[in-house]
């Protein structure tokens, strides 16, 4: 009689080769058949079209309803939410090999309550520090002249994304289930993004006072001499008025939500009347 372990193994029909290229056809595609009702359903059943047909080979019916299932409406940040590919071709595999305690409820389920967190988590960290930390460290550089640092954080961001999405969509498979728990609950990507978190609030502080743009032009008479009030402020507080604009965009975004149009005309208008009046 054989071991659970060696019904398990037999079990396993997909290979290493078989993620890669449903991991790199998710890379693909991923934004390309966007719609309103389905959002990325169709690049997610595109991504693991192969596989479905591999593992439900002499079961037509369910490849069908499995098709249909992945067919319904998924959307979910596109590096971070490659772990829930793994996570369903793992379960798939299982009911193909005649695992009934893999539902289509329990696999519309999880990828349900998995691809909002993971959007929300992902595009914190992609967006605002993986992104912000080297724009930080070589816009500058650029700035100054070389043609080389205006392309690395673009080359950084896209290691960053398609390796961290490879071993996400590694973990889920090999986990299956319980991969996004266990990934969680270890503390290391917390502690990873407080860290990430922390730097990136000083790199945005650097940016904000680098390239926020706002002095003025205001000046008064004292006897003998004329005291421009931009430099009395820089001798107090340097950057002080870019300093009170992002802030007060920041108190804008907390209270009225990120209402970036309202924002983006604002400044403008009220550069142009600071201007007219000849404060700035």
């Amino acid at each position: 009689m054989r071991s659970k372990a060696e019904v398990q193994t037999d079990s396993k029909k997909i290979t290493k080769f078989d993620l890669f290229i449903a991991w790199l056809r998710w890379c693909l595609v991923v934004e390309v058949p966007v719609s309103f009702d389905r959002m990325q359903a169709l690049g997610f059943c595109y991504s693991i079209n192969k596989i479905l047909r591999k593992v439900y080979k002499d079961q037509p019916e369910e490849l069908q309803q499995a098709m249909r299932r992945h067919a319904r409406m998924f959307n979910t940040n596109a590096d971070w939410g490659s772990v829930i590919h793994g996570i369903i071709i793992s379960l798939e595999e299982q009911r193909a090999s005649g695992n009934k305690d893999v539902s289509e409820e329990m696999m519309e389920s999880l990828k349900i309550g998995l691809m909002g967190p993971l959007a929300g988590i992902g595009d914190s960290v992609d967006q605002g520090i993986v992104m912000t930390i080297p724009l930080a460290i070589f816009v500058p550089m650029a700035l100054n002249g070389s043609i080389v640092a205006a392309f690395v954080p673009s080359l950084i961001y896209m290691a960053w994304a398609y390796g961290f999405s490879w071993f996400l969509f590694n973990r889920g498979y090999n986990l299956g289930k319980n991969s996004v728990l266990s990934i969680l609950q270890s503390g290391a990507i917390k502690k990873v993004i407080d860290i990430a978190s922390i730097v990136g609030l000083f790199m945005i502080g650097c940016l904000s006072a680098a390239y926020v743009k706002f002095e003025t032009i205001l000046s008064y008479s004292s006897e003998a001499e004329i005291i421009q009030v931009q430099e009395l402020i820089d001798n107090m507080i340097p950057n002080l008025l870019p300093f009170a604009l992002v802030m007060g965009i920041y108190y804008f975004i907390i209270k009225k939500g990120p209402k970036y149009l309202q924002i983006i005309l604002f400044v403008m208008v009220f550069a142009i009347l600071l201007t007219l009046i000849g404060v700035i």
